[in-house]
């Protein structure tokens, strides 16, 4: 049975675009996905780099300018390994163009951020995530499934706390956006408000 090719557009392509693109190539050892992910094209400002980072790691095509990845026809999904600062430009603008979008964490400097990211993704139809090693991990999930349930969670790890903005998730020790918020905030960020 043939699969439906998922063609990727990365932006950026230092150490996480050469562990994505890793990713990208393992997917069907270890997923019987209905999908095969394609390494289509990356983008980076640096054409010497990009091109070199196209060849090492399998991308049939680049670009000098992410806003030109985007706005192919033969792009699929954005995959955003970029520095943080970036990301919610990049993500706000692929989502626009109809592209679905993987984030690399932090998601964004700020909640509004964060914010803004989610409801261009809903209001364009489009599915966007982030890229979170621990997204389904106990310690993530647990009090954001005891908020919905109408219980209550403390945010005490020995790590950084991770906060969930609808299907996004935010450290708050990348950027501090949580950390300068009441708990109250944080629980209404978690469920998914925006007020």
């Amino acid at each position: 049975m043939s699969k439906r090719a998922l063609r990727i557009g990365m932006i950026g392509y230092q150490f996480m675009g050469k562990a994505h693109s890793h990713a990208f190539r393992d997917l069907d050892f270890f997923f019987d996905l209905p999908v095969t992910p394609v390494l289509q094209a990356i983008a980076g400002r640096n054409e010497e780099a990009v091109r070199q980072a196209a060849a090492q790691y399998g991308f049939a095509s680049f670009e000098t300018d992410w806003r030109r990845l985007i706005e192919r026809d033969d792009i699929d999904v954005i995959d955003i390994v970029t520095p943080n600062v970036a990301h919610a430009e990049m993500a706000i603008a692929a989502v626009q163009a109809g592209k679905h979008v993987i984030c690399e964490k932090p998601l964004a400097m700020t909640v509004d951020e964060a914010v803004r990211m989610r409801e261009a993704a809903a209001a364009n139809g489009v599915r966007a995530l982030v890229c979170h090693n621990y997204r389904y991990a106990r310690r993530c999930s647990t009090p954001s499934g005891s908020l919905k349930r109408g219980g209550s969670a403390e945010f005490i790890t020995s790590g950084p706390s991770i906060c969930r903005i609808g299907s996004w998730i935010q450290t708050s020790r990348s950027c501090g956006a949580c950390a300068r918020r009441s708990r109250d905030q944080v629980r209404l960020a978690i469920l998914g408000h925006t007020s």
